[in-house]
């Protein structure tokens, strides 16, 4: 019953820890025997699993593990050669794209609020506010403003993108601050910046 709520489950490669395979990351070897993060699941082909830390990273390519699980030409491959590094850069690009992508639908949506005297607006009722995610390179005074806002109301600060993403990701004018309004968009956000920070703190 479980596997059928929460998917089939993996074993990572390195640690032999078994998770739902959406918790895992997911590895594919390419047409010209390059190891390739398939962050979304979708490449086709064999695929190898693996926690999401470098720890993991760093112990499937010491026992050689990738090209093992991968079943790669022996002659071509290039698994053992990868390094934690080049994973990791593999992996940030598609969690930054993910990222992105989230916060586009959110905006076509209406789940996402942007502009400072927007989201002070949508404070008004409050009972419908996930969080607010805070640009790090946010003007000190724009900041305090919106925290002491944010805080008087008890609603949870995200932090971890910078006013160029967002403004990216939200089209328009300079955007520093964006509102997520309760929801699956905002749950899948929230992972996707949690892991990106989390990766980003990697190396």
């Amino acid at each position: 019953m479980t596997e059928c709520l929460r998917g089939p489950e993996r074993s990572c490669i390195a640690c032999r820890k078994k998770l739902p395979a959406q918790d895992l990351l997911r590895f594919v070897c390419s047409p010209d025997a390059a190891l390739l993060v398939d962050y979304r699941h979708k490449l086709p082909g064999r695929g190898a699993y693996t926690c999401c830390n470098a720890a993991c990273f760093a112990r499937a390519l010491e026992i050689n593990a990738f090209a093992r699980a991968l079943k790669c030409p022996g002659v071509k491959c290039s698994c053992k050669a990868a390094s934690v590094h080049a994973i990791l850069c593999q992996l940030r690009a598609q969690i930054f794209a993910k990222v992105v992508s989230l916060l586009g639908m959110a905006r076509k949506s209406g789940a996402a609020v942007s502009g400072q005297q927007a989201i002070f607006t949508a404070l008004r009722r409050s009972d419908g506010v996930a969080w607010v995610l805070v640009a790090d390179d946010m003007s000190a005074s724009g900041a305090d403003k919106l925290l002491r806002q944010l805080g008087a109301r008890d609603i949870r600060v995200l932090r971890g993108l910078d006013k160029e993403t967002l403004t990216q990701a939200l089209g328009g004018g300079e955007r520093s601050a964006v509102l997520l309004r309760k929801g699956s968009l905002a749950l899948a956000l929230e992972r996707e910046l949690q892991r990106y920070i989390d990766v980003m703190g990697e190396d």
